[in-house]
């Protein structure tokens, strides 16, 4: 499952640890309700709104956060 993939409204829980592309440390057990997706691409990059936290994933950096979205999060 793609990041685009999530479902605006829906609580995920964070099952491994990931740092989005600005460095912010998402842990395990967070809580986080999506909102949105907008894609940066003069960046190559997703801005991820959660109501909680904006991540932006790189598609190459966070490339595993990015294509396997599922590996991270769950929905809760």
């Amino acid at each position: 499952m793609r990041i685009t993939d999530l479902e605006s409204g829906t609580v995920y829980a964070v099952r491994t640890p990931f740092r989005d592309d600005r460095g912010t440390l998402v842990l395990e057990g967070d809580r986080m309700t999506y909102e949105r997706h907008r894609a940066v691409p003069f960046e190559g990059a997703f801005e991820v709104a959660f109501r909680e936290e904006t991540l932006v994933l790189h598609e190459d950096r966070q490339k595993d956060v990015v294509e396997h979205a599922e590996r991270f999060l769950r929905e809760v």
